[in-house]
């Protein structure tokens, strides 16, 4: 699924995208002993030649890249990956490292049989255990030895405890989903994606671990084990991704205005921010594309728990055979 691809830009369209780029530097370039805007451009050339460069090959790579990219009909999955780069007699040399869409050839993901999990009712037993776990925390335990507030406290734990449940239930539908999905799709995996997946869960692990007074050298350690532990998740969730990718494709599923807008209202409250912040923070950051991809993705995963055949059980009054039923 990798790619190199080698460029050069004509030394023509160098010079003359250079001369655009110093006339710019120069218009706003306050140098001592010349009028703002007045400095010859041989000292313009001289005094900012970094920014010049840097905007130069700014302009010109992306355009290149894009350029050669529809051209070829390419779907990268990646930032391209920028590396030889040289500017000479030739013009402007460089090469790119992408890694492409994979071909996936969806089977099947419509019609999927999966067998309904119905989550276990919450027992009393499950909720004193908890309790009795809470109890040996002197602090908190004076605070529900009152009967009102114990009966309090038990009816949060049995919520807390039947969404759990129920989430669980729903963990295990939707691992059925996947797993009939994989049993007769499979496609080569981007590594890039992978290892960026890898590296945001590494991340997130070591967010909720506390390093104090740890090395440098214990610190990477420890990263480097978690990163090849959640690997194999990383892979699994960028294949489901791709697929989930191919299915909004091919159900041309689409992100209108007021999902955004609900969207961010999520956030939103969860953040304690104004709708008019979140947005102004996710535009500042371009990550609305990022958002409404996000949107797309669910969706798609949507339609797909939407489109499955849920087979559920059922016992029949005076029997003890379970029959089984399609939804």
């Amino acid at each position: 699924l990798g790619r190199e691809l080698s460029f050069v830009v004509d030394k023509r369209r160098v010079d003359e995208e250079r001369r655009k780029v110093i006339a710019e530097i120069k218009e706003n370039a306050e140098i001592e002993g010349f009028r703002k805007g007045k400095a010859p451009e041989a000292i313009i050339e001289k005094k900012f030649e970094k920014p010049i460069n840097e905007q130069l090959l700014n302009r010109l790579i992306p355009d290149a890249y894009i350029e050669t990219i529809k051209e070829k009909g390419l779907e990268p999955i990646t930032e391209p990956d920028v590396f030889d780069v040289s500017i000479g007699e030739e013009g402007l040399k460089f090469k790119v490292y992408i890694e492409l869409k994979p071909d996936i050839q969806l089977k099947k993901y419509k019609g999927i049989p999966v067998k309904r999990v119905i989550p276990e009712p919450v027992t009393e037993k499950e909720i004193e255990d908890v309790l009795a776990e809470w109890e040996k925390n002197p602090s908190f335990a004076s605070a529900i030895i009152d009967p009102v507030k114990r009966k309090a406290w038990k009816e949060k734990i049995r919520q807390q405890l039947e969404a759990y449940k129920k989430a669980n239930a729903l963990t295990q539908e939707n691992k059925q989903l996947w797993d009939e999905i994989f049993k007769e799709t499979d496609f080569p995996v981007p590594d890039k994606m992978v290892t960026d997946e890898a590296i945001r869960y590494t991340e997130e692990h070591l967010s909720r671990l506390n390093m104090e007074g740890k090395s440098r050298e214990e610190i990477e350690k420890i990263a480097k084990d978690i990163f090849e532990k959640v690997k194999p998740d990383a892979m699994a969730s960028v294949k489901r991704y791709l697929v989930l990718e191919k299915v909004a494709e091919m159900e041309n599923i689409q992100v209108d205005e007021k999902e955004i807008d609900e969207r961010i209202n999520e956030i939103s409250r969860s953040a304690g921010e104004t709708p008019e912040q979140v947005r102004q923070k996710i535009e500042k950051a371009n990550k609305m594309e990022d958002l409404k991809d996000e949107i797309r993705i669910q969706k798609a995963f949507r339609f797909m728990r939407d489109n499955a055949r849920f087979i559920e059980k059922i016992i029949l009054p005076g029997e003890e055979k379970k029959l089984e039923i399609i939804k």
